[in-house]
């Protein structure tokens, strides 16, 4: 299989059942049977590497390395030193699958997959890669902050936006944009007004 075709979403999913770290490797630059596989792949896993340092998880535990068929010693010793590795870092934390679980959302939510999707298109049109690295970046910490608020009101019930906001450590405003955005993606419902006149919300599946 291709690493291009290794997504985000289930990596988490091999975190979340229990490994402690996770490589991908596929074909050398230049060598990839569908062109920029091996780029695609890098791509994605550059934008979750900065999200596990981002969130305290270890981007150690995460690895991507350039193996040919033929290189079968080379295969070894890196396999062995990523063990090594691994074993250092040692096990997650308790509290790292919620976070796993948000992150898993936010690789599978439409706004990051897109974006990610439509990379090599926009590269090849001229887009300066740095800036659209950086916008990556930037979507995926804002999604993160959106399933941030969405898991809050699935474990915590009904609550408002300045009490999300307060819990997570985020600006009112954005708080109140993410709430909006998953009522109208039929996430979450408006609820009555709260005492403090604030509207509360609850999720709905």
């Amino acid at each position: 299989m291709c690493s291009g075709r290794v997504d985000p979403g289930l990596v988490l999913e091999a975190f979340i059942s229990g490994a402690d770290g996770v490589m991908v490797m596929g074909c050398h630059s230049g060598e990839c049977h569908y062109e920029h596989g091996n780029f695609e792949a890098e791509r994605r896993m550059k934008i979750l590497q900065y999200l596990f340092n981002k969130y305290g998880l270890g981007a150690e535990r995460l690895r991507i390395e350039w193996i040919a068929a033929s290189e079968g010693r080379k295969f070894a010793e890196v396999t062995a030193d990523f063990v090594e590795t691994v074993r250092e870092v040692g096990a997650f934390q308790e509290d790292a699958k919620e976070v796993l679980e948000v992150m898993k959302d936010t690789f599978y939510g439409e706004r990051l997959r897109l974006a990610l999707g439509a990379a090599n298109r926009a590269l090849s049109s001229g887009a300066d890669a740095e800036k659209y690295e950086e916008a990556l970046r930037r979507i995926a910490e804002e999604e993160m902050n959106k399933y941030r608020v969405l898991q809050t009101l699935r474990k915590e019930g009904a609550l408002c936006a300045r009490v999300v906001a307060e819990k997570l450590g985020l600006n009112l405003r954005e708080t109140f944009d993410h709430l909006l955005e998953m009522k109208d993606e039929g996430l979450i419902e408006e609820g009555a007004m709260g005492e403090d006149r604030y509207i509360i919300y609850r999720f709905v599946r």
